[in-house]
């Protein structure tokens, strides 16, 4: 039932117990309490939701009250104020039930105003608390991201150390080492569990230990935070075998709060130093065959060409100071001074072209080989096997200088050391490269012996020849096995890489 059809109810059962009550009570004598009976009837008014309703069903009982004291039958001698007294006492009963009931329902109001007032904070505070907790659950979700991110950094970060070729160390204040990457176990022979935790003084000579503290020390006192490239200094550090190496070192710190880390990073110097030794010594030799070469070609002008020259100067003075010649005599003479002038002619362009060949200007890298080689069987008596293609374009002028003198130097060497009796040249080119091969029958040598040794001028100055010019220099050799000289030069547009020769070049 709806809440209307059950307030009509309850007023239809109020309305039917009061009027049963008001019979009971006129049929009833005047000293009995009968109205007293309206109580309930009130009580069962507060059931209502009308706030009115229980004073409405007392003010009807109040009425039937005084009205019944009027119609009851009464009892003979029965006083007046007894029933009186009944009824009034039934009116201030039935007030007093609504004064309750007023009561009840303003306590009701304000416990529901109460409850209201409440359940709005309840909701207010609820709200509050959803936007804390979402901003919570925002922040936690940020953080975690933020983590994520940082574990994912530091994962590349720890990959991009490990796989770094310098070696990286990180040391804590009291020098104990804390990260050992893979370049540091390749440089000093240590896997990364043997040193971790440990003293960095295991990885330094025992005379730098004191020092090395030191500088820590002074490097954690100071304001700067890092070592910069120009202020790197030389150190040596030392191997598991026990073998000490130079080192080019840098260091940097980061201070987090009060705690320090130093970020050590090491560089084995010793191919370099090697390589710096090997250059000094090639300027050395080269300052050295320079002026060899100056000597010598100072000594061919003076001894040969000047002392010639000198000569023919002198009949020439002679012819023109002396007793007139008959024309036979003359043209004799002149012939003479005509055909050593034609040997001295040739001399001089025989050396010019020991610098540099002008038939290598005029006709090309084939006909310049076939030149050398020939001259190189006629002055030697080695024979000589030249196999050449013929080549799609004229090569760039440095590509055919530099396999010219490949070739020259070569001659020059079996001439020297090789003491061979036949040599192949073998010229080869296509659209994508030129290739330069030389064979020798001679000696040969053995090519390790000569890597650690100091390597001959020669050598060295072939392969920087070719690598001036972008190409790769291989040389095999063993003893009693000959000497295999190989070229190979990238044309223009070509792919190119440079090679190493297994001499270290």
């Amino acid at each position: 039932m709806k809440l209307p059809e059950k307030e009509w109810a309850l007023g239809g059962f109020i309305l039917l117990a009061t009027g049963g009550m008001f019979a009971l009570d006129i049929v009833t004598p005047l000293s009995f309490a009968n109205h007293v009976l309206y109580a309930p009837v009130v009580l069962l008014a507060t059931a209502s939701r009308f706030w009115w309703m229980p004073s409405l069903t007392a003010g009807l009982g109040t009425v039937l009250t005084v009205i019944g004291l009027f119609v009851s039958p009464s009892l003979l001698g029965l006083p007046i104020w007894i029933p009186i007294g009944n009824r009034a006492f039934t009116v201030v009963i039935l007030w007093v039930l609504v004064w309750f009931a007023f009561k009840r329902r303003q306590a009701e109001a304000a416990l529901q105003t109460v409850n209201d007032n409440l359940e709005v904070t309840v909701a207010e505070r609820t709200r509050q608390l959803a936007g804390v907790n979402q901003a919570l659950v925002s922040e936690v979700t940020e953080r975690m991201q933020t983590e994520q991110a940082l574990r994912l950094s530091e994962g590349r970060l720890a990959g991009i150390l490990d796989i770094a070729e310098d070696a990286i160390i990180v040391i804590e204040e009291d020098r104990n080492i804390s990260l050992f990457n893979q370049g540091a176990s390749k440089l000093f022979g240590y896997a990364a569990g043997e040193v971790l935790g440990r003293s960095i003084d295991r990885l330094l000579p025992e005379r730098f230990h004191t020092g090395h503290a030191r500088h820590i020390r002074g490097f954690a006192e100071g304001r700067e935070s890092a070592r910069r490239m120009a202020e790197r200094q030389e150190v040596f550090g030392l191997k598991k075998d026990g073998t000490e190496f130079p080192a080019e070192a840098s260091i940097s710190k980061l201070t987090v709060g009060s705690h320090t880390t130093f970020t050590v990073i090491l560089r084995d110097m010793t191919a370099r130093l090697q390589a710096e030794h090997q250059l000094q010594s090639f300027a050395a030799q080269l300052i050295t065959a320079q002026e060899e070469e100056r000597r010598r070609i100072s000594r061919d002008l003076h001894d040969d060409i000047n002392q010639r020259l000198a000569l023919l100067t002198i009949e020439l003075n002679n012819l023109e100071n002396g007793p007139p010649l008959s024309a036979g005599g003359a043209r004799q003479a002149f012939q003479s001074l005509a055909h050593r002038l034609a040997s001295i002619s040739d001399d001089v362009r025989r050396m010019a072209y020991q610098f540099h060949s002008s038939i290598l200007d005029d006709l090309g890298l084939p006909a310049a080989l076939q030149q050398l080689t020939e001259q190189f069987s006629a002055r030697t008596g080695i024979k000589t096997v030249v196999v050449q293609q013929d080549l799609p374009a004229p090569l760039p002028r440095e590509i055919a200088s530099c396999l010219y003198r490949i070739a020259q130097e070569s001659l020059v060497n079996v001439t020297k050391h090789a003491s061979a009796s036949r040599v192949e040249l073998e010229l080869t080119c296509d659209a994508r490269e030129v290739t330069l091969c030389i064979h020798d029958s001679g000696a040969g040598f053995d090519l390790e012996e000569i890597r650690v040794r100091s390597q001959g001028l020669g050598l060295i100055n072939m392969r920087e020849r070719v690598r001036s010019v972008h190409g790769r220099f291989d040389i095999r050799s063993r003893p009693g096995q000959g000497t295999s000289i190989s070229v190979l030069i990238p044309l223009a547009g070509a792919d190119h890489e440079e090679a190493q020769s297994p001499l270290g070049g």
